[in-house]
């Protein structure tokens, strides 16, 4: 399909050079696809606006640079996991996609697309661990999107709002919308069928997934099944924000900036912006807007107003095992309890710890424990709807170069899900390759007939109410019970009591 046109595709825009792949031949990949047009100057702080078409044949064989975002310190974990090379940003080039497909002539493939994460704060659909080549071969369209992140991708603002008709920030996902009003339009070139899109997300990435499910009334018909790792919207803080709260954080990032309005903000350069945030102690993230997202997620989770998709959802056994005890641990243990409120007592009963140490795990497991929770809650919830839900802990333990072994970590099952283990430094065992190769399988089966089973593979049950098991996902998956299964009860009966 692609070899005899050369690698030229022509798209609604123009047309685009392609590439072979290098591991995988029968694969061609499109790079830094731009869906939408340059968020720069009157378009900072607005929702998406159509690509301009280009002359002439675009060359898609280099990503685009990334979004403007923070830099993950040198030499810290996730840095050196993830990020060895030094990030390059562009604002105004930053608003691009990837596809990788293997299409031939004649074929619709399923599509998987891809949300990264990072905190919403950094990021990129073309970091070493998403190249989708070997994932595509499985048999599916693979696409990866950068997307706006920090106070350019979610800054509400007064000035904003009255703007825009009563409503500002979220345009990272409308972002996200964008791309995938993009791959309606176009993947039918690449061979993709724009029938059978499967969204899929971890961590912030993940969050948006859940939040694109909820906002029906935009993303109605974009996609017919979600995949949600180790982050969904249930019982986060992070994603529950109000416009007047958010409009609050913007006011306080003016400040910051010394500027008089919104129109000198917009004069600003993505790295004052950046520096500002910084310094005035300021997170952005999504917000119930009131317009995206009518109302507080678990509210519409609950009555059923989401979009009913099966979905996969899971997360690794142990979350955050990466923190490092601290001095402060035991009694910042003891005063997060108090945040449980009547449930404080129970807290400290289901999580038990006497001294920093015990503390310092305890982080991890009430991490682990509580996305979880939201993950079981949002599956029943799906179910509620009529949709099948599967569920997972990621299990598998990384080798390190001196024998030990670590994790499962937050995001240390992203290497194993794409089969790019040969991106990382770790010395990877036959049981690694073999973990991938499941969850590689899992998920393209998922994407293509919206069940992760097929030969081969130990059977995947699906999701039942009140049922404690899952799959513990590694070289030899099962089912069994889910890791830390009373803390993780714990947590869902505090998020639907509103506690979380």
């Amino acid at each position: 399909m692609f070899a005899e046109k050369n690698g030229i595709v022509t798209i609604a825009d123009g047309l685009l050079q392609g590439k072979r792949c290098e591991r995988e031949p029968a694969v061609w990949a499109f790079l830094g696809i731009p869906y939408a047009d340059a968020p720069v100057g009157e378009n900072r702080w607005r929702r998406p606006q159509p690509v301009r078409p280009w002359q002439g044949v675009r060359d898609a064989t280099k990503y685009a640079p990334d979004c403007p975002q923070v830099t993950l310190p040198k030499g810290s974990f996730y840095q050196v996991e993830f990020y060895p090379n030094e990030k390059i940003m562009d604002e105004a080039q930053g608003l691009a996609l990837n596809v990788w497909s293997p299409a031939k002539a004649g074929e619709k493939l399923p599509v998987l697309f891809w949300i990264h994460g990072g905190g919403f704060r950094e990021g990129s659909g073309g970091a070493l661990q998403f190249i989708g080549e070997t994932m595509a071969a499985k048999g599916i369209v693979v696409v990866t999107i950068n997307y706006r992140m920090g106070a350019l991708g979610f800054m509400a603002h007064p000035e904003l709002t009255r703007e825009q008709g009563g409503v500002s920030g979220n345009y990272a996902f409308w972002d996200q919308i964008a791309a995938l009003r993009w791959v309606q339009k176009n993947i039918a070139a690449f061979g993709g069928d724009p029938e059978k899109v499967t969204i899929d997300g971890q961590s912030a990435g993940a969050m948006s997934v859940t939040a694109l499910v909820a906002a029906k009334e935009q993303t109605a018909g974009l996609f017919r099944a979600a995949i949600a790792q180790s982050g969904t919207v249930m019982g986060r803080a992070r994603v529950g924000a109000t416009l007047r709260d958010a409009e609050e954080q913007g006011l306080k990032l003016q400040e910051a900036l010394g500027c008089r309005n919104l129109e000198e903000m917009r004069a600003c350069t993505p790295e004052q912006i950046m520096e500002a945030t910084d310094a005035a102690g300021l997170w952005f993230r999504p917000i119930v807007d009131g317009d995206l997202i009518p109302e507080e997620y678990s509210t519409r989770f609950f009555a059923g107003r989401q979009n009913a998709v099966p979905m996969i959802l899971g997360s690794t056994s142990d979350e955050d095992c990466l923190h490092e005890t601290q001095a402060d641990d035991y009694a910042n243990y003891k005063a997060s309890a108090a945040e449980y409120g009547e449930h404080a007592s129970e807290f400290l009963r289901v999580f038990p710890a006497q001294d920093n140490e015990q503390a310092g795990r305890v982080v991890s497991f009430a991490r682990t424990a509580r996305t979880f929770a939201g993950d079981r809650i949002t599956a029943e919830c799906q179910m509620a709807l009529g949709c099948d839900a599967y569920l997972y802990n990621f299990t598998q333990t990384l080798p390190n170069a001196d024998g030990t072994v670590v994790g499962p970590f937050h995001s240390s099952e992203l290497v194993y899900q794409f089969g790019t283990l040969y991106t990382g430094w770790r010395p990877w065992r036959e049981e690694d390759h073999r973990a991938a190769e499941m969850m590689m399988s899992y998920w393209a089966n998922f994407v293509k007939n919206l069940d992760p089973n097929g030969e081969g593979l130990p059977r995947w049950e699906k999701h039942a109410s009140g049922d404690e098991n899952c799959l513990l996902l590694c070289a030899q998956p099962r089912m069994d019970r889910v890791v830390r299964a009373e803390q993780a009860a714990f947590m869902e009966r505090c998020i639907r009591k509103g506690v979380l």
